[in-house]
Order: structure tokens, then sequence, then C-alpha cells
């Protein structure tokens, strides 16, 4: 997967994913979980200019935009460990 910093400053950031809206999607919502209720965030939401000719862009914004979005990355590796774990134990 692949990234750009298409904009960024102390308190908002938009990054492009050079992927399907798929993960776009799964990092947004993640986002909300884990910070919807913290004071400090303002809202994360993604667009797609066109849905063939551009890739989806993550808008972030909060006091620290950049540890909003390690933390939602931290909260989708720890649910695919608990997943793992999960389906190592079906029988």
């Amino acid at each position: 997967m692949k990234i750009e910093i298409k904009e960024q400053s102390d308190d908002k950031v938009k990054i492009e994913v050079h992927d399907n809206t798929t993960l776009v999607n799964l990092i947004n919502e993640n986002i909300w979980i884990a910070e919807g209720e913290k004071k400090g965030f303002g809202f994360a939401a993604y667009a797609i200019e066109h849905p063939y000719l551009s890739k989806p862009v993550l808008t972030v914004k909060g006091k620290d935009p950049k540890k909003i979005l390690i933390n939602a990355a931290e909260h989708i590796i720890d649910d695919i460990k608990d997943l793992k774990k999960q389906l190592q134990n079906v029988k």
C-alpha cells in the first residue's frame, strides 16, 4: 500500500491512499471508534473525486492528526490479532 501526503498542518492531514476504498473506509471507521469521543478530535472523512480516475483522499482534523491516524492503525492491528486468535481456536 502506498500513501501520499496531500496536505499537512498542525491540525489537519490529507492523505491519498493508492488502494481501493475498503482500506480507507476501515481506517476512517477506526478513527471514529478510537477518537470519536475524545477532546481534540475534529473529524475524519474520505472523498473520491471520480470512482475510476482518482484515488480516495482521507482527511483527518484534530489536535494531533498524525497521532489520530497511528491510533487507528494500532486499533486495526489489535482487532486483526484478536481475529487471528479466534480463528486459530476454531475446530
